[in-house]
């Protein structure tokens, strides 16, 4: 006679009684989830019952008829006294999602992919993090240097602070509690999630829209950063990136302006070679293969552009 989940856990709930029934049943439940003992299943499914237990201790599923195979668990169990592990894996892993009934967010789980596999943690497991004992996001000298998978602080216009993550270029608020976040479309939300937007795309090396963003949010992002209007970069996991931020907001990308410039053949458009180009206030002299060589690495001491006259040949 095979005995049913509920079974099990409804002996472990006999047995004690107060905090000790609750951990020990608890323990048990991690036990058959994880697929331990000679009874295992590779796929489980519970009944109402059982899910009623596991609403209260273990269960992380969403709504009332899911399936979660004891692979996909594998990492949760592994690392059941490593929140550290837990919050790594959400914050900087991929193809990261959630799911939950709005009435039982507890009891939904945090999806990603960890060495190939897909995984959940339950939502209530995912631990909290103290965004007043982290760093700000702030700029020195113009130029802001984030550390790669790690965590800042933001302090929003409501005067909270958040925590925030850096992952290969992408900054802004943690996956682990904003997808669990109360009052979504509320303006501390939509704050942080343009200005983590527009950090991400300087972060990545990439051009800011007009159309996505005004010239008023990005000048207000950079100030509150510490970036100043003049020459600015920025390094957060993807390489370093050089920008002009001009006092209306608008953003010059530096490094596409000096590739799409050496990329140029000159001489292929009416220009000779001598003909010397004044760039950021330094001069390059077009050689003989028609091209200027502008390095990102050069000290540039004006954001002034100067072309020489066009030959008339």
């Amino acid at each position: 006679m095979s005995v049913g989940i509920s079974d099990r856990i409804s002996a472990y709930q006999t047995t004690f009684s107060g905090r000790d029934r609750k951990t020990l049943a608890a323990q048990g439940a991690l036990r058959i989830l994880s697929g331990t003992g000679s009874n295992s299943r590779d796929s489980l499914s519970l009944s109402d019952s059982a899910r009623s237990f596991s609403k209260k201790s273990i269960a992380a599923l969403i709504d009332k008829s899911a399936n979660v195979s004891a692979s996909e668990l594998s990492f949760y169990f592994a690392n059941y006294n490593n929140p550290s592990a837990i919050l790594d894996a959400i914050n900087f892993g991929e193809n990261v999602s959630c799911g939950y009934n709005p009435d039982f967010k507890d009891y939904g789980v945090m999806y990603f992919d960890y060495n190939g596999s897909r995984q959940v943690v339950p939502n209530y497991a995912v631990p909290k993090i103290n965004a007043n004992s982290m760093s700000g996001i702030h700029a020195v000298n113009n130029s802001l240097v984030l550390k790669n998978k790690s965590y800042y602080a933001w302090t929003a216009l409501n005067g909270s602070r958040y925590a925030w993550a850096v992952n290969n270029g992408i900054i802004g608020y943690v996956q682990s509690e904003s997808l669990l976040a109360e009052n979504r479309g509320t303006n501390y939300r939509m704050e942080m999630g343009k200005a983590g937007d527009i950090l991400s795309t300087l972060a990545q090396g990439r051009s800011l829209w007009g159309e996505l963003y005004s010239r008023k949010e990005v000048l207000s992002t950079c100030e509150k950063v510490g970036i100043t209007p003049g020459f600015f970069s920025i390094d957060a996991g993807a390489g370093k990136h050089t920008y002009i931020l001009q006092e209306s907001g608008n953003v010059i990308n530096v490094d596409k302006n000096i590739a799409r410039w050496n990329n140029m053949n000159w001489i292929e458009i009416g220009y000779k070679e001598g003909d010397t180009f004044s760039i950021y206030g330094n001069e390059y002299a077009i050689d003989s293969s028609g091209h200027i060589h502008v390095s990102v690495d050069d000290t540039f001491t004006s954001t002034d552009v100067i072309f020489p006259k066009r030959s008339t040949q």
